[in-house]
């Protein structure tokens, strides 16, 4: 899809502004808090959900409760080049609501999967670098990305293990009845945990080899990224997601074996909840090792990767928003991001008008206090 237009009314900071967008690439500079990230969130508000999470009064300019937020954006289909369609937000107090081609959408949500679009933001950095829950709820959004069956798996997993948690947190050890529940709830964990492994591994190889590519590519070929699936279960034992028998007899050997430590732990201490993924440069782990740059560079290099595997899958291309995405990256990776992003439409944004005079195509505006002033020439 192209995003064509914009027209932005009374959001946040920015009390008007409208945008006739580039096909190809979008730049917003200027210093901190002047309504860069606000732009690129009015975006995600019309594809179905602020990237915020925020509460309705919270986009509405300060002091200004009984005026309305309009938000209009108008797009192509890839398919359908010359048949412009309109999302339309409007917000009252806490009143909103949203309009694809002046139908009523009652939940937002729908609107996912017609409308594509891949967000960076600097949070995205905790995935190479935070806790193994983090890089497990990046590959649960992936598989569910792909297919939006398996949040559904994921739901039924963790209901189980709660199930199971609260009979090891309450049970007396010396009563059997208990040790049959858990007995029961390791064969049902198990399969479910089967599940669960299986929708995050059958991508898995995807978004590895691609995110490989890009890292190659934003660092002209100077490191080899590789990303390794870290199972609590299978340890080093090898395996492909059509294993599911070794892996359903290896999970409950496993669950087994942890069988007495989790009596006195009082929670599961194997599972697909305790998973982890490790992202190697050159063979050394990027969470210890890896430069600012470099793991930025990586989460860069899985956004890019989560848009050509959208691509591949649904044939349509996704809008890409970078925020914030160049700070600490150092020319060659900056030009790279700005110049090379070839195959989607990328919308930029940056605090240092810097890091456009090699500019090569495309659309730059300065932003300052909620003003957005095109850069000619």
């Amino acid at each position: 899809m192209i995003i064509r237009s914009l027209s932005v009314r009374n959001f946040r900071n920015i009390a008007s502004a409208d945008f006739i967008f580039d096909p190809k690439v979008n730049i917003f500079t200027g210093n901190n808090a002047q309504g860069k990230t606000n732009l690129c969130e009015a975006i995600s508000v019309c594809f179905g959900k602020s990237f915020r999470n925020p509460k309705p009064a919270e986009l509405l300019p300060f002091g200004s409760d009984n005026r309305e937020t309009c938000i209009e954006l108008c797009f192509t289909f890839d398919n359908m080049p010359d048949k412009e369609n309109t999302i339309r937000y409007e917000q009252k107090g806490s009143s909103s609501r949203l309009k694809f081609n002046d139908i009523d959408i009652k939940e937002a949500e729908k609107l996912y999967g017609a409308l594509r679009y891949v967000l960076f933001i600097p949070e995205d950095l905790y995935i190479v670098k935070g806790d193994p829950s983090v890089r497990r709820d990046y590959l649960d959004f992936v598989a569910n990305m792909i297919n939006r069956v398996h949040n559904t798996k994921l739901y039924e997993y963790n209901k189980a293990l709660r199930q199971k948690n609260n009979i090891l947190i309450n049970m007396d050890p010396h009563d059997k009845n208990s040790h049959f529940m858990l007995e029961s709830w390791n064969d049902t964990i198990a399969k479910f945990g089967v599940n669960v492994m299986c929708g995050r591994l059958r991508h898995f190889s995807s978004l590895s080899d691609y995110a490989d590519k890009f890292y190659d590519m934003i660092n002209g070929g100077s490191e080899k990224l590789t990303m390794h699936y870290e199972s609590t279960v299978m340890g080093d034992i090898s395996f492909t997601v059509d294993d599911t028998e070794l892996m359903y007899n290896t999970y409950i050997d496993r669950l087994k074996e942890t069988a007495d430590r989790e009596l006195r732990m009082k929670y599961t201490l194997v599972g697909a909840h305790r998973d982890d993924v490790t992202f190697m440069i050159d063979n050394m782990n990027a969470k210890d090792y890896a430069s600012q740059g470099q793991i930025r560079s990586i989460a860069v290099a899985l956004k890019l990767a989560e848009a050509q595997m959208i691509k591949d899958k649904s044939g349509d291309v996704p809008v890409i928003i970078l925020d914030d995405v160049l700070s600490e990256l150092d020319a060659g990776r900056r030009s790279f991001i700005i110049n090379h992003i070839d195959d989607f439409q990328v919308f930029i944004t940056s605090c240092n008008l810097a890091d456009t005079e090699k500019f090569e195509g495309g659309k730059i505006w300065n932003v300052n206090g909620g003003r957005f002033e095109p850069k000619v020439g």
